[in-house]
């Protein structure tokens, strides 16, 4: 999960009035083809697709398009000032140019009004677009950070707990927010500390992240830290220490360690949007959101701990989907954090 370090205030207003719809350079690039589909799609991502977690997802979505008949190609690792130039490049040689995070939001809505024969999808971003050949997807990822809140309320010991990410970008902050509330929601003694790492990569930073939390104290880490978060859950191993994984089932990194892992599924969004162009039924100038009720987003079982754990999860995850649920912050402005998902 992506974000620049703060929304425009009038990217805040347009996110809060306009409704909302459910649902570096390149390091190395690849293509893949196949011969059922003439559309092509192309996909820039900010790092590795072997991260295990954020870029495994996109990936994952850009592998759905192929199945789909696209011609796919992608470009990783892309660092931030070379993100415009490589969306161009892309944009001039595909039908579909899908931007794998929120800071690809801004050079989208540049370059979509310039190529608007080319249809541009930009993930993890809540803010409307302008140009009707753009699309943001935005997963309702603080209904699961907050199960994720829950679970390590219920396993902490020590009552104190821990949130690592990359960085402070919006949509992470609300994550963390919404982990402390989780958290509170069924624990009110618990703490909870959060940091920022200013990295998604450093798999080293990350691991030194983990063990200084365990030697304050902390007994359950959280992370939404991509490449970076492996480091995190072998620091938690390496401490004795318990971890709550992100994007995917990371149980199987360390499944002594890894309690649970929040769901994102963001391929299955990226699917989504394929489909609407190669069928002729995509329509921009709007944002996508999913959440729990989907199946988008979501807590995987929880591994290891006591019945009582995953009883709270369940509790809370009916109590988020029929918007019983208080204390869910909203993952942006405009985007209801309970109840169902307003497709």
């Amino acid at each position: 999960m992506r974000g620049l370090k703060g929304f425009t205030a009038l990217g805040l207003a347009a996110v809060a009035a306009v409704g909302v719809t459910a649902c570096g350079s390149s390091d190395s690039s690849s293509t893949e083809s196949t011969a059922a589909k003439s559309i092509k799609v192309a996909m820039e991502m900010p790092g590795p697709i072997n991260d295990k977690g954020f870029n495994a997802s996109g990936y994952a979505g850009l592998m759905n398009c192929k199945k789909q008949g696209a011609t796919t190609t992608f470009a990783e690792k892309v660092a931030v000032p070379e993100q415009a130039r490589t969306m161009e490049e892309l944009a001039q040689n595909n039908d579909l140019v899908i931007g794998h995070g929120f800071e690809f939001g801004e050079p989208a809505a540049e370059l979509a009004p310039k190529y608007p024969d080319v249809k541009f999808v930009v993930t993890s971003n809540p803010i409307p677009p302008k140009a009707k050949n753009q699309v943001n997807v935005m997963p309702n990822s603080t209904q699961a950070a907050y199960l994720a809140g829950v679970a390590a309320g219920k396993a902490t010991k020590s009552n104190k707990i821990g949130g690592i990410a990359g960085f402070d970008f919006p949509v992470l902050k609300s994550q963390m927010e919404a982990l402390a509330a989780g958290a509170k929601s069924v624990n009110p003694n618990v703490t909870t500390k959060i940091v920022y790492l200013g990295t998604f990569d450093d798999v080293a930073k990350g691991k030194e992240a983990a063990q200084s939390m365990a030697a304050s104290g902390i007994d359950v880490i959280y992370h939404i830290a991509d490449a970076a978060g492996i480091g995190i859950i072998n620091g938690a191993q390496a401490a004795g220490i318990k971890a709550i994984g992100w994007g995917i089932d990371q149980n199987s990194i360390a499944p002594d360690t890894v309690i649970a892992s929040q769901i994102v599924k963001t391929d299955e969004m990226i699917g989504e949007q394929c489909k609407a162009v190669i069928d002729g039924t995509f329509v921009g100038g709007k944002v996508v959101v999913s959440g729990l009720k989907s199946g988008v987003v979501g807590l995987t079982k929880v591994y290891n701990e006591p019945a009582d754990v995953q009883a709270a999860v369940d509790k809370a995850f009916a109590a988020i989907e029929a918007g019983t649920e208080e204390g869910v912050p909203e993952i942006a402005p405009g985007i209801p954090s309970t109840g169902p998902d307003s497709n």
